[in-house]
């Protein structure tokens, strides 16, 4: 499938809004989510499949995200996510490897395989209470932890709530968080809005957590989560020096050199 005439029609049809004059948003068109993207997709359960290609595609590109609105790249990325995401889905379902359709980060980097070869999860915690009240906190001890020994320039983090999955990227080279949600967001009086994508600068983080409660569990979807997951994962390959894409094992003997 040739990308170039779609994501030119996707480029631009987006709606951009700002929460708290600090974060802001674009609400792409309805047939740019996972349930609807590529054309002929009718339904999609691979969220968290998704947003793990996007991390790895991150990983391997090196793409450094300073602006959501002018990262063609970036969409390009998103776009490629949902595609292989979707497909791969659909054949773990069809060979029956899960027993259900929703499956967990492990799950995901298990049968993902190759395809994030890059990934490795740092940490997870499943939390038992309102989201709204302390989601910012929590994200915010983790990376207090992360960033006394960072294992990369890139941290990813998955939130797992109402059987959904996020995605939220945080790159210190660029002093920004950008999140990433793949579902359908149609409300009654937006009817048309595909996926979301937001982005603010990392002190603002808090700004970030509440827009996400606020427009999209409760205005998108009506809920208020009692509970959540956070997993957060890094791409393993950073330290080195080798391109990240070479699957040969160049990169691994060589950054092992340094310490031989």
């Amino acid at each position: 499938m040739s990308l170039s005439p779609l994501l030119n029609f996707y480029l631009s049809s987006y709606t951009k809004n700002y929460f708290g004059n600090s974060v802001t948003v674009l609400w792409y068109n309805q047939e740019f989510s996972q349930s609807r993207f590529p054309p002929g997709q009718t339904i999609s359960e691979a969220c968290t499949l998704i947003c793990l290609l996007v991390a790895q595609r991150i990983s391997q590109t090196r793409l450094l995200v300073y602006d959501i609105e002018r990262s063609h790249k970036f969409i390009t990325i998103v776009a490629e996510a949902m595609i292989e995401g979707n497909t791969m889905h659909a054949w773990i379902v069809k060979k029956g490897l899960v027993s259900h359709p929703y499956l967990s980060t492990e799950e995901a980097l298990k049968l993902g395989r190759r395809s994030l070869s890059l990934l490795r999860e740092w940490t997870f915690r499943i939390f038992y209470e309102r989201i709204q009240n302390s989601l910012y906190q929590h994200i915010r001890n983790f990376l207090h932890k992360w960033y006394l020994m960072p294992k990369s320039k890139n941290l990813f983090m998955l939130l797992i709530t109402c059987g959904q999955t996020v995605l939220f990227i945080f790159q210190e080279k660029t002093n920004m968080v950008t999140f990433f949600d793949s579902h359908s967001h149609s409300t009654f009086t937006n009817p048309n809005r595909g996926l979301v994508i937001a982005q603010t600068t990392i002190d603002k983080l808090e700004h970030l957590c509440n827009w996400y409660t606020k427009d999209v569990l409760n205005k998108c979807y009506n809920t208020k989560a009692n509970q959540y997951e956070l997993a957060f994962l890094y791409p393993s390959n950073s330290s080195c020096g080798c391109n990240s894409i070479c699957n040969c094992g160049n990169c691994c003997r060589k950054h092992n050199n340094n310490y031989a």
